[in-house]
């Protein structure tokens, strides 16, 4: 009888470890990834466009080459049905989170951050123009670019680059730059403004923020 009995337990607590497994692999199951890299030749292309909405983190560095790299990848319950997709046309490169499933997803945008989680990085030739705007992302960017647009809904950013001309903008999140060279023009609604006062030079930076704070460092 007591050998009975010490099977049972001994069964059983091998079952309780069995389900404790699955309880935390299942998520594991659940998710899905989707991962992609494109390199396009950079000859006669002047500008990258990135409509990153849904995408939460770009990233996107200066290089001397003749190429324009592209890496991205899709997470989240939902993220095997999206891919970012990038088409040059004429002399732009357009890059986008497309949804490449025809199966039926949440259109929720208001949730679509619980089902998807992508991120971009680019690698692009210096002194081209770099165009971002996205609802829920934040931007990191380094190197020399001809012009910089950055339009953000949700997320700051972090600059380390020299541009010609830069007009940046958030609703609520911080904007940090290092840049040199350049007249800073700022403009922060109910943020801290701190950049110094000796910044002179030909190029252009406007920053712009309603809620966010704003800092500028100069290069050394």
């Amino acid at each position: 009888m007591d050998n009975h009995i010490n099977i049972f337990k001994s069964w059983n607590a091998n079952f309780k470890t069995f389900l404790l497994g699955l309880f935390f692999l299942a998520p594991l199951f659940s998710l899905s990834q989707n991962k992609s890299e494109s390199i396009f030749t950079a000859k006669g292309i002047s500008e990258v466009i990135v409509d990153g909405n849904q995408i939460f983190n770009i990233s996107v560095k200066t290089k001397v080459a003749e190429d324009i790299s592209v890496k991205s990848l899709s997470d989240g319950e939902y993220g095997n049905d999206y891919q970012v997709i990038s088409e040059v046309k004429n002399n732009q490169l357009f890059i986008s989170l497309e949804r490449v499933s025809l199966e039926k997803t949440p259109d929720d945008k208001r949730n679509a951050h619980k089902v998807i989680a992508a991120t971009l990085q680019i690698k692009m030739p210096e002194k081209l123009n770099l165009s971002i705007k996205s609802d829920v992302g934040s931007v990191e960017a380094k190197g020399v670019f001809n012009e910089l647009n950055i339009n953000l809904f949700q997320g700051g950013c972090t600059i380390n680059a020299i541009a010609k001309l830069a007009t940046i903008k958030t609703i609520d999140g911080n904007i940090y730059v290092k840049t040199s060279n350049a007249i800073i023009e700022t403009d922060s609604h109910h943020g801290l403004v701190d950049f110094p006062s000796n910044m002179l030079g030909f190029n252009v930076w406007r920053l712009t923020t309603n809620g966010g704070n704003i800092k500028v460092e100069k290069q050394e």
